[in-house]
């Protein structure tokens, strides 16, 4: 295992070091944005096109990655995000950082389709769950660790847009310098979306709100964190806290949703998202102690995703899984995502910076009430579902590094071959 993890090093430093920029840069534009005076809704609509971006990408970025191989794509992905990280300190513009934020979405995709496409060829099956554990973790602790950047200097000046960018350019270096073979070209997949949503009903859905409420929550919690009241620095330790609850709560919930029927699972954490919503609401203003305790509770709605992920895996053959995985990224978390900021902005205009919550509550009843009716409708044996992993929402590539199947099942586009 270790000379795998060796021979992965270059992969897995990137992954870190990518997520740490992508983390520093969203909570920096929220927060800027906020502190310039922007009012809710447009701070949603600017946040939601990152999103936007995520969903282009998976369209555009196989094709790229297809006709100039992985290295010279990850380049150019690279290259491109470490320009729009300085232009949105040249010039600070709603309308400008929309567009940087949709080519910001695009080229994140487009890193993380070369890296976890290189993972899935080159990893051994007899590892590839440690393997995935390794880099989901690597996600979350990336993404949590780069809030913390946010106190490295002032949130208004150009020097902490210059350090994002300095991460993205520096991405390069171990990806660069690595002497790993160079993978196959990437195949463009097509997907029938009617017959994906066929095979995975609700696992579509439940992928829709995961998208909704983990969206709203990386893209308005910094700019709630400072409606209250909150200094940058905790601001910081608000995000750092609940993204890295999210890794924690990944195993025991995992272990919970193998022994008993995911509907059952998804609509509990449903319920719970709901609960932990409304508590924050309730009583998160009486002190940062309490706030970030529940803060931390709140980490469990990172499970929604992947619990309906493995739904889905449950009910599927093998030659769907690597289509099926896509379409629950790109279509039905992506379209939450973008629609999640919108209307979070907007009720939070209405209602307060608290309003934040109150529609997270409502995504978490909504998806809870509806798992346990259609749990009713459709019975189900646990022994027949498949084990749990705890996936990031990445790119479509990271479910075939599942390793509930065999890599040799697949060719490159993701049908298997026979």
């Amino acid at each position: 295992m270790i000379k795998t993890i060796k021979s992965f090093i270059a992969l897995l430093i990137t992954t870190t070091i990518v997520t740490m920029g992508g983390g520093l840069l969203s909570s920096l534009l929220s927060i800027n944005l906020n502190l310039h005076g922007y009012s809710e809704e447009i701070i949603g609509w600017v946040m939601a096109c990152y999103y936007l971006g995520i969903v282009l990408g998976i369209f555009f970025c196989q094709g790229i990655v297809y006709h100039v191989g992985h290295i010279r794509a990850f380049a150019v992905f690279a290259t491109v995000i470490t320009a729009i990280s300085l232009l949105h300190g040249i010039y600070i513009s709603p309308w400008l950082w929309a567009i940087l934020r949709i080519g910001s979405g695009l080229c994140i995709t487009g890193l993380f389709m070369v890296i976890e496409s290189w993972l899935n060829e080159k990893v051994e099956p007899v590892f590839r769950g440690r393997l995935l554990s390794i880099y989901m973790s690597l996600v979350y602790f990336g993404i949590g660790s780069g809030q913390f950047l946010l106190n490295v200097n002032d949130v208004q000046g150009k020097s902490i847009f210059m350090l994002a960018a300095i991460l993205f350019a520096v991405c390069l270096i171990p990806i660069s310098i690595t002497r790993a073979v160079n993978p196959q070209p990437l195949r463009v997949a097509r997907y029938n979306l009617v017959k994906l949503f066929q095979l995975a009903p609700f696992s579509m859905v439940g992928c829709f709100a995961a998208g909704l409420i983990n969206s709203s929550f990386y893209s308005l919690g910094p700019m709630f964190g400072l409606e209250i009241g909150l200094q940058v620095y905790q601001v910081s330790w608000f995000m750092s806290i609940t993204v890295w609850s999210g890794l924690f709560f990944q195993w025991p919930v995992g272990l919970l949703s193998d022994r008993l029927n995911r509907l059952t699972v998804l609509s509990a954490l449903g319920f719970l998202a709901m609960l932990v919503s409304i508590s924050i609401a309730m009583f998160g203003s009486t002190g940062l102690g309490i706030l970030l305790f529940l803060t931390a509770c709140f980490g469990v709605v990172f499970t929604i995703y992947p619990v309906a992920m493995a739904r889905a895996q449950d009910n599927i053959e093998k030659e769907d899984i690597f289509p099926v995985s896509a379409a629950l990224i790109l279509f039905f978390f992506g379209l939450g995502a973008c629609f999640g900021p919108v209307i979070a902005s907007a009720v939070m205009a209405k209602t307060g910076p608290w309003g934040l919550y109150h529609f997270t509550a409502v995504c978490g009843g909504v998806l809870g009430g509806a798992a346990c009716i259609y749990r009713i409708k459709q019975a189900g044996r646990v022994e027949d579902q498949v084990p749990f992993i705890p996936m990031p929402k990445t790119s479509p590539m990271v479910s075939v590094l599942d390793p509930r199947g065999n890599p040799e099942d697949y060719s490159h586009d993701g049908k298997t071959n026979e």
